[in-house]
C-alpha cells in the first residue's frame, strides 16, 4: 500500500466506494474521496478492510500537509472513473438477480 494508490472499501457503509490513500500508518491506512470524506477529514481504516488497485496517483509530495494545490475536487475527479465502473458491475449484478 502506497500514498496516492486507489483502493476500494471492503465493509462497512462505504463498502465497494473508491478511495486514495493519503498516508500509511502501520496497519492503519488513512483515506479520502473527496466527497463523503474530504482531505480534511480523511477516513482512518485498517488496510485489510481495503482492496488495493494497481492505480497509483502521482500526488505532488509525500504527506497531506505538503498536498499543496491538490483539493477535494481534483480527487473527485480522479475516483470518477472507479465509480462509474463499479456502478455498472452493481447494474449487471442486479440485472442478474432479478426474477421474471
Amino acid at each position: 500500500m502506497q500514498i496516492g494508490q486507489v483502493v476500494f472499501s471492503k465493509c462497512g457503509r462505504d463498502k465497494d466506494r473508491a478511495f486514495v490513500v493519503l498516508s500509511v500508518e502501520g496497519e492503519y491506512v488513512f483515506l479520502a474521496d473527496g466527497q463523503l470524506r474530504p482531505l480534511n477529514k480523511p477516513k482512518k481504516k485498517k488496510v485489510k478492510h481495503t482492496q488495493p488497485t494497481n492505480t497509483v496517483l502521482v500526488l505532488e509530495k509525500q504527506g497531506l500537509a505538503t498536498m499543496g494545490g491538490i483539493t477535494d475536487a481534483d480527487i473527485r475527479k480522479w475516483l470518477l472513473p472507479f465509480r462509474v465502473s463499479m456502478d455498472r458491475v452493481n447494474e449487471e449484478v442486479s440485472n442478474c438477480l432479478k426474477t421474471t
